[in-house]
């Protein structure tokens, strides 16, 4: 019967669409033999491997705890099924509290003279904070979340002078690290004058540097890696008694139980998957991020459901790999059952980034043609076009596997689906008829839009010992090559749209203008529409437009209806 369980368990595209529920909590409510969770879909709420009596012992006993932990790592969605005194039990791992403060806490660091030296203190009692976020999309999720601990933690943000400083750093491109030690400057020359300011380093460049970022400004209190976002609240309390505190060795994500304090009112980020276990040789994520960590679907769940009861129209689903979705998980899931439980949210707008095409699938595009919500476009980096640059990339791909990707995305969405991508020239190794290959690439997909950029190299990655690195002149005559080629395609993409009607979400107004009212929104395939219209009216709504005008970036067209 657990074998049974485990199997319907699995299917949880059905159990999320049809029932509005998880599908583990669907079926412990209809299955389940235990009287006191079977209404509660299973739920047993918080257990440890401490103490014989416990309210939940009865129901599923401490042995049955030390049994999952035999099974090795835990993580949140893992399902297992267990033995004990008790009975047989399925059991799925939602959350995994540990403690954290044996392993993270510092010493004041040296400073000059003898000995450990007291630092200047952060403030012991603040109320205000300042939020500066580098970087990409998952960045920006997590500093919403950065602000929902914040907040919690008493403070509200300011502009001048504030409380608490936190810095969600990006370290993808080069010298990310000097600009951060530039923006700490000022922030630091403030302490250094008694001035009790509490400086927090976060994100990417602090998973990077770790301890050597609080050797270089010792003024810093806080050194938090992603994997510890969930957390900060809890850290600045011990920063206020006193404690240095590096966050950075490699821990289970929590999932946060409060709301993201949210950027924007009508478009959301959503997190699915952490980390990424590709290890391509130009990448630092794996080193920043972690290893790839799924949500559980009830967490993703929960998140789209509030979100589209807060009149939220549209969510993009972030992951570093995203069709890595489910693998980790226990049992395993993928990414088109959770792009088929998203649509049946009821949100107008359902996008995700990015895809790898070593893993992208058929169902995915089946499920973009299908699926009501998901919008028709494609994000499909493929860095490069060469094969040889291609494998030392370690991408796991060729030009002809990548140009079948596309093939079938154009065969079943139909070519005005959107496709964008991005390109790195002057790899290590890179030579003219390499380059040549990235251009029959470009010529050959047509991207509706194109980041590209000139490599360079990323601390402990393997390219950047590589002995045959590339001119810098030829790197950046090969980079507007790339641009101007670039530019052509989206010229070509946009007059698609000429005469046509297309949806339209308004997310603000032109901020170019400022003599008279335009609004400003995309396409469900991501190409950005300006028109004339009444911004405080219509923002957060889907009109349609008339496109009247194609640039090689965006649109612009006459405001026809609202939906």
């Amino acid at each position: 019967m657990v074998d049974v369980v485990l199997d319907m368990i699995k299917d949880v595209g059905r159990w999320e669409v049809d029932s509005g529920k998880d599908a583990f909590s669907q079926v412990a409510e209809s299955i389940s033999v235990c009287d006191e969770t079977r209404e509660k879909g299973g739920s047993v709420g918080w257990v440890d491997r401490f103490g014989s009596e416990r309210p939940t012992d009865a129901v599923f006993p401490a042995s049955g705890v030390d049994l999952l932990y035999g099974k090795g790592l835990l993580k949140p969605g893992d399902v297992h099924n267990v033995e004990t005194s008790a009975g047989f039990h399925v059991v799925q791992v939602l959350d995994v509290q540990t403690d954290l403060r044996s392993s993270i806490r510092q010493p004041s660091p040296k400073l000059k003279g003898g000995g450990y030296s007291t630092r200047t203190s952060g403030n012991e009692n603040p109320t205000t904070y300042t939020l500066q976020t580098n970087g990409c999309q998952m960045n920006v999720a997590d500093s919403e979340r950065l602000r929902t601990q914040l907040q919690s933690s008493g403070l509200s943000e300011v502009e001048k002078k504030p409380d608490v400083v936190v810095v969600n750093t990006c370290s993808i491109r080069d010298h990310a690290e000097q600009k951060l030690y530039d923006y700490l400057g000022p922030f630091a020359k403030r302490k250094r004058e008694g001035d009790p300011v509490t400086i927090v380093v976060t994100g990417c460049v602090a998973q990077q540097e770790g301890e050597s970022l609080i050797r270089r400004v010792p003024e810093v209190d806080l050194v938090v890696g992603p994997q510890y976002i969930n957390r900060v609240g809890d850290l600045l309390e011990d920063v206020k008694n006193g404690y240095q505190i590096v966050a950075t060795d490699p821990t289970l994500i929590s999932e946060d139980q409060a709301r993201p304090v949210r950027d924007d009112p009508f478009r959301a980020w959503v997190p699915v998957i952490n980390g990424c276990n590709e290890h391509c040789s130009y990448c630092v994520v794996p080193n920043t991020r972690g290893v790839e960590q799924s949500r559980t679907l009830n967490a993703i769940v929960g998140e789209m459901r509030d979100l589209k009861e807060n009149g939220y129209k549209e969510i993009t689903l972030l992951g570093q790999n995203i069709d890595a979705y489910g693998r980790d998980l226990k049992p395993k899931s993928n990414f088109a059952d959770l792009l088929k439980v998203a649509d049946g949210v009821g949100l107008d707008r359902v996008r995700y980034v990015t895809s790898h095409p070593r893993y992208f699938s058929d169902k995915v595009v089946d499920a973009v043609r299908d699926l009501k919500s998901v919008c028709e476009q494609f994000h499909l980096p493929p860095q490069a076009g060469s094969d040889s640059v291609l494998s030392n990339m370690r991408r796991g791909y060729t030009f002809d596997s990548y140009m079948r990707i596309v093939r079938r995305i154009k065969d079943r969405c139909g070519d005005d689906a959107g496709i964008t991508g991005d390109i790195i020239v002057g790899f290590p190794g890179e030579t003219e008829e390499d380059f040549q290959r990235t251009l029959d690439l470009l010529e050959a997909v047509k991207y509706d839009n194109l980041n590209a950029f000139a490599y360079s190299p990323r601390p402990y990655t393997d390219a950047a010992l590589a002995s045959e690195q590339v001119d810098e002149d030829v790197k950046a005559d090969r980079l507007q090559r790339v641009q101007r080629l670039a530019v052509k395609h989206g010229m070509e993409r946009s007059e698609r749209y000429l005469g046509r009607e297309v949806e339209v979400l308004v997310e603000g107004r032109n901020k170019k203008v400022t003599q008279e009212e335009e609004c400003m929104g995309k396409t469900r395939q991501g190409r950005q529409v300006f028109f004339e219209g009444d911004v405080d009216e219509l923002i957060g709504k889907l009109v349609f437009v008339k496109i009247d005008e194609a640039r090689p970036w965006s649109l612009r067209g006459t405001l026809v209806n609202v939906k």
